[in-house]
Formats: C-alpha cells, structure tokens, sequence
C-alpha cells in the first residue's frame, strides 16, 4: 500500500510516516491512544503548518491528523468573555465566529489555515504589545496523557504548571481543547514610513514601546539599506476607517496575473528581486508618511482599514511583488531588544559579503523584523523574560545549507532563542533557554507521557 508522504510548508522537506489516522471523535482519539499504547507504537500529531525545519514532520511513526474530524467545537463565555475551542478548529475559524460577537484575539499569527491548538503549542506570535505569543492568553488546557486519560489544567490552580503546557510543543500530551482571553474589537492608528538604517536609532526611541515591525531591504543601499516601518497606535475614540477600494472583477483579475508572473520570473531569475530593491532605494526618499485608520473588526492583521482576510482583498501589486510568502523560506530566531541595532548591522553587512562571494546567495527579499515584548506566562517560548524582536530572514527555496549557516554566523555573535516552527534546531539555539525551565519542562513530560511514544516534532531535539 502506498503511504502518503506529509510535506512542510512550501513543500520543502516531506516525510514518510508509517501511517496515518485522523480520530473523528474525543472518543476514538482515547481508544486510539490506548491502543498506540498496547502495542508500543510511537506516534506524532500533526496540525496545519507553516514550518520548514522538522516541525509537523513524522518519519516512521504512526501520525494523528487533526483535519477532518469532528472536534471543532468553539464556545463562548459571556461572563468571563474567553473562548474555549477544540482541536481541529483553525484560526480563520475561530475569527470568524468571534466577529459577528464583537470580539478578538487578542495576538494572531496571519497564517488563517493553522489549527488554534497548533499555532498556541509551538509559540506563534502576533502583532502588538498585549500577549504577543498568541498562548500568553490561555487560561486553560485540557490534555490527555499517553493512557488517553484527560487533564484539565487551569490558570487559577495549575498556574505554575500552564506555564509549560501553553507552548509545550507536541511534547507534554494531546492537547484536544484550550480556552484563550479574548478583547473587544480595537481600532489602530497605523504609521507607515520608510527611512534609512542610520535612522534607526531615533526611530526606535521614539516608537520602540509601541507595537511595530520593520522590512529591511538589504540591496536598497550598499552604504544605508533602506527600511520600512509600521507602526501602531490604538484609538481610544473611533474614528472612520478610509473606504474599501473594491475594483471590479477586470482589474482584479489583471492585477493577479501582473503578481503571478513576477513571482515566478522572480523564481527563475533571484537577481530580478535585488533590481526590485535596487528601485526601492532610488525612490524611498521621495515617500511620505502615511497614515491610516484600521477598521474595528478586521479579520486578519492589524495594519489594514479592510474588515477581511487579507485573500479576499483586491490585490495591492507592490505589496504583492515584494512579499517573500511565495518565492521563498525563511528562518526565523528570536533576539534581545537590545541587541537589534548590531543585529542589523551585522546582516546588512553580512547580506553583501554574501553577494560579493557568490552572486547567486544572497538573501531572498526582505528581512522581517516584529517587536514581541516579553512573556510572562510561556516558560519555553522564545520571548520569557526578554524583552525580544522576531527577526525572520528570507532564502530561496534550495537554499536550506545556506540558511542554516547563516544562522550559525548569528548565534555565535548574540544569544538567540529559538523561533520553534521555523529555526533550524541546535543546541546553542536552545541553551539560551533557562535550564531550570527545561528541566522542569522534561519532568512534565516525564509525568504524562513516561514511555516516550508520544514523540514530539522538534527535528531530533531532546530535552
């Protein structure tokens, strides 16, 4: 019988489990469990994911799937105002019921088509200063233990437990429902400049303790590369967001063919992205700051005044041209604040070593910056006590080596934490981590899942 491989995302690296099974029932997943059990097998569960590295790959095991079954059940607490939802239910999901009620997520990855459960257990972040690793939120977990047996673990009396189980990585137990905090729907004032890297610093102490994220462009100037920046003031009073801009059905369609080609001329030939940077350079002094109004109940990122998902939007060219989502990968770590000015420097000057060495490696598109603050709640997410920048950079697709040693040349300078679904795993990335945290993290594991079949998708990774 042939066996289905599972792919990462972009199709990157794949893996050949032994099979495959998608539980349709709270029920069936027990007696599934119990069976996994009987017989020694190790299994992994799988959620939708936007990963490259090991994560959400399974070799040789059984994998569970959480895709077409039964438990996307979302409720609603009018008293406490939180929302309790089950396994397979996505984010897009759970936005979309949350709409109609007036409410939010209060931190949210952009990636609409992962599980809830998924994206919260492997540290996704956000956009903001509120929570910005989405599981911060989580008031309560219910997991079940290698025997199928449910636990229930809250805030008010597991508190110094949650911490671990909210990003727990696939590795603590089967996490089949969660109940996050929610916030009403909020409007934001969104800044939208673009200024050189000499600029920086005085850019930073004037928005630094505000949600705000950065594109560098590291061809836009050999001397001072070029960076766009946004950033978010929330309103107190509401104001009217500008009018959607819906084009009509031509326009539209003309604009995603214009998009289309540029990807894949862009695939074919890498240095066309370095001519696009290049055009950023010559005309980013003659841009003006704008400004925006978002709407109140905008389905995906923050920094749009169009109550949708960004797909349903009519398609911005530019934008679209400079997105890296289609062209390319990226790895992404988890840095101090402090140390985000050297960093930048370090990879702007790295970015053009790499050129000079071989035109054909060189970073892909743009690198990404987002400001996460620091967790409190989350003891193995990149972020706990550090106040911490998300930086993400960008390669082609068969640039796996490249990239990897690129992030070796990174960890050797600063200490990064790791970014779980996208760094490429190695234990210099994860001893930044407090060890009494990881120990305590392994001895939960130890706790409800002693056999060890349960195995987690950390790309080898043992705690």
């Amino acid at each position: 019988m042939e066996i289905n491989y599972l792919f990462s995302w972009l199709k990157i690296r794949k893996s050949k489990p032994e099979s495959r099974t998608s539980p349709r029932t709270l029920t069936l997943l027990q007696s599934l469990l119990q069976d996994l059990k009987s017989k020694g097998k190790p299994y992994n569960f799988v959620g939708s994911s936007h990963s490259y590295n090991g994560i959400q790959l399974v070799d040789d095991n059984v994998a569970v799937i959480f895709d077409s079954n039964d438990l996307k059940n979302i409720a609603y607490n009018y008293d406490t105002q939180e929302v309790t939802v089950e396994a397979a239910v996505t984010i897009e999901e759970l936005k979309r019921f949350l709409q109609p009620l007036g409410r939010q997520l209060i931190s949210s990855g952009n990636f609409m088509q992962q599980r809830v459960v998924g994206a919260l257990v492997t540290g996704t972040h956000g956009y903001g200063v509120e929570d910005v690793i989405m599981a911060d939120s989580i008031t309560a977990v219910t997991l079940l233990d290698e025997d199928g047996c449910p636990h229930t673990l809250t805030e008010q009396e597991h508190g110094n437990v949650l911490k671990y189980v909210r990003v727990s990585l696939g590795y603590l137990g089967v996490i089949v429902s969660l109940t996050l905090r929610t916030k009403k729907n909020e409007q934001f004032e969104v800044t939208q400049q673009i200024f050189q890297l000499s600029q920086l610093p005085q850019t930073l102490a004037q928005y630094g303790n505000k949600a705000h994220a950065m594109t560098m462009f590291p061809y836009s100037d050999k001397a001072d590369p070029f960076i766009g920046f946004i950033s978010l003031d929330k309103l107190d009073q509401y104001k009217e967001p500008a009018p959607v801009n819906r084009a009509n059905a031509f326009v539209t369609a003309i604009s995603w063919v214009i998009i289309t080609f540029v990807w894949k001329l862009n695939a074919q030939l890498p240095i066309f992205q370095e001519f696009l940077q290049m055009l950023i350079g010559r005309f980013a002094p003659s841009v003006e700051p704008e400004v925006i109004v978002t709407s109140p109940d905008d389905l995906d990122y923050l920094y749009d005044y169009h109550p949708m998902l960004e797909s349903e939007r009519n398609p911005s060219i530019p934008q679209r041209i400079l997105s890296s989502t289609y062209t390319a990968y990226n790895v992404a770590v988890f840095i101090p604040k402090a140390d985000l000015p050297d960093l930048l420097l370090f990879l702007f000057e790295l970015a053009q070593k790499m050129k000079q060495a071989n035109p054909q490696q060189y970073f892909k598109n743009s690198i990404g910056v987002r400001y996460v603050g620091q967790s409190q709640k989350c003891a193995m997410a990149g972020n706990y006590k550090q106040d911490s920048y998300a930086v993400d950079l960008f390669f082609s697709k068969t640039d796996l080596e490249l990239a990897e040693q690129v992030q070796d040349k990174v960890a050797q300078k600063f200490k990064i934490r790791p970014h779980w679904g996208k760094t490429i795993l190695k234990p210099e990335v994860i001893q930044n981590i407090n060890l009494d945290d990881l120990k305590e993290f392994s001895n939960l594991r130890a706790k409800y899942n002693p056999s060890n079949l349960l195995q987690p998708n950390l790309g080898g990774i043992k705690f």
